[in-house]
């Protein structure tokens, strides 16, 4: 039950941030056997949420144009988290080398 509620919550979401409906089109509620399409389909302020008044534009088509607008962003993004992975690295060795090099280094045992 809980993780129904979580993944109606993150497509209600995503529909709100989007300003989409169904993934392809609103119509894809209609599978689901249901009269009106959910409250995120639909502006805030609308008084009812039926399929005219429903984003019209899917969540599929929304989401790829995300994508493809922010992709230099994204890619920008994973590319200084590796920088960043691989600085910590070279740090790490670098410390253990200096720590290694110590005339009065004792290994630890257990």
């Amino acid at each position: 039950k809980q993780w129904y509620q979580r993944r109606v919550r993150a497509i209600d979401t995503l529909q709100k941030v989007l300003k989409c409906c169904g993934l392809n089109k609103t119509d894809d509620w209609k599978n689901y056997n249901m009269t009106s399409p959910p409250a995120s389909c639909c502006e805030p302020n609308a008084d009812s949420c039926t399929y005219e008044n429903a984003y019209q534009e899917g969540c599929y088509t929304e989401i790829t144009e995300f994508v493809n607008t922010n992709a230099k962003y994204i890619g920008f993004g994973v590319l200084a988290v590796a920088l960043v992975e691989l600085l910590g690295m070279a740090l790490a060795c670098y410390l253990r080398t200096y720590i290694m090099k110590r005339e009065e280094y004792e290994p630890y045992t257990v």
